[in-house]
C-alpha cells in the first residue's frame, strides 16, 4: 500500500487570498477546482494514479520554527487518519525548510520516508538578504500588531547556512532520503512581479527561478556518506511555473500550449511521488 503524499507549500500560500471569494462566488455549493490551489491541480493528478493526498496549510509568513510545528501536527493528523506509518512529503519554496525542521528539530525522521523538494532555498537566497538589509524593520513592526512574518528572515543566507551546519550530523544519520529539484527560467518569461528578484539574484548568484538560485535549490549532492538525489526540472519554469502555474501574459499562448506545460509539471510531480516509492534512489 502507497504512503500517504503530503504537499508542503512555500512561505505566501496565494490561493489564500482569493479562495474565500472565489467559494463565496460558488455559493458553497461546490469546492473550487483544484487547478485554483497553491499546487495547481497537483493534488487531484495524484488522486487520480491511485494516491492518498494531503495538502495542509501552515501559518502564512511565520518563522520556520512555527510552520515546522504545525507541520508536525498536520503529518500526525494524517498518519492517525490513515494508518500509516509514514509519509511521503513534496514540498515547495520554503515548505521544504519546514519539512526539514520538523525532521531534525521535531524528531519526525521517522514518520517521514523521503522528502522531495522543489525550488526551495536551502542555501537561501540572496534576494531576502537584500530585502532584509532594506526592510528588517518591517518584520518587527508587523509584529506588533500580531502578524508574524518572520520567516523571511529564515530565508536569508545566514540563517539557512546556520542550520545547514547545526542539521547536518542528524540529516547524514537519520534514514530520510532527500531529493531535490532546481529549475530556472529567462528574464524574458518571468513572472513580472519576479522581475527585480530576479535580476537581483542573477547578478550575485546567476541562474534563478525568479525567487530562488539554481544552486540554492540544488543544495548539496552529499549529507555526509548519504546520498542526495539532485533532479533538474524537466522543463524551464519560474517559481510559479514549478506549481503548474501561468502567469496572466501567458495565457496568450495557444490552449494547447498551456495544457502541455501544465500535464508535465504534473506528471514532473507524479514521477516525484513514484520515485519516492522505490526502496532506494535510482
Amino acid at each position: 500500500m502507497s504512503l500517504p503524499i503530503v504537499l508542503a507549500h512555500g512561505i505566501v500560500p496565494f490561493d489564500a487570498l482569493y479562495r474565500p471569494l472565489l467559494q463565496a462566488g460558488l455559493r458553497k455549493f461546490l469546492r473550487p477546482p483544484d487547478k485554483c490551489d497553491y499546487f495547481s491541480g497537483i493534488a487531484s493528478h495524484l488522486k487520480n494514479h491511485g494516491y492518498t493526498v494531503f495538502a495542509p496549510r501552515v501559518p502564512f509568513a511565520a518563522d520556520v520554527h512555527k510552520r515546522a510545528q504545525v507541520l508536525k501536527h498536520r503529518v500526525e493528523v494524517i498518519l492517525e487518519c490513515t494508518g500509516a506509518d509514514q509519509v511521503h512529503v513534496i514540498a515547495h519554496s520554503m515548505g521544504g525548510l519546514d519539512a526539514r525542521h520538523m525532521i531534525v528539530d521535531l524528531n519526525m525522521a521517522d514518520c517521514v520516508a523521503t522528502l522531495t523538494t522543489i525550488g526551495t532555498p536551502h542555501c537561501g537566497t540572496s534576494f531576502a538578504d537584500v530585502g532584509l538589509a532594506k526592510a528588517d524593520w518591517l518584520i518587527g513592526f508587523t509584529g506588533t500588531f500580531g502578524l508574524n512574518i518572520e520567516g523571511f528572515r529564515d530565508l536569508g543566507t545566514k540563517a539557512t547556512a546556520a542550520f545547514n551546519e547545526r542539521a547536518l550530523n542528524a540529516e547524514a544519520r537519520n534514514p530520510v532520503r532527500y531529493t531535490t529539484y532546481a529549475a530556472h527560467q529567462c528574464y524574458a518569461r518571468i513572472f513580472t512581479p519576479m522581475k527585480l528578484s530576479w535580476k537581483i539574484i542573477a547578478e550575485r548568484e546567476g541562474a534563478n527561478d525568479g525567487l530562488v538560485p539554481l544552486t540554492s535549490a540544488a543544495w548539496t549532492d552529499k549529507l555526509g556518506s548519504k546520498a542526495v538525489r539532485q533532479e533538474a526540472f524537466p522543463v524551464s519554469a519560474d517559481h510559479l511555473n514549478e506549481l503548474a502555474w501561468w502567469e496572466p501574459c501567458e495565457l496568450r499562448a495557444p490552449r494547447q500550449a498551456r495544457k502541455s506545460f501544465k500535464t508535465k509539471v504534473r506528471d514532473a510531480y507524479l514521477k516525484m511521488v513514484r520515485d519516492a516509492e522505490r526502496p532506494t534512489s535510482a
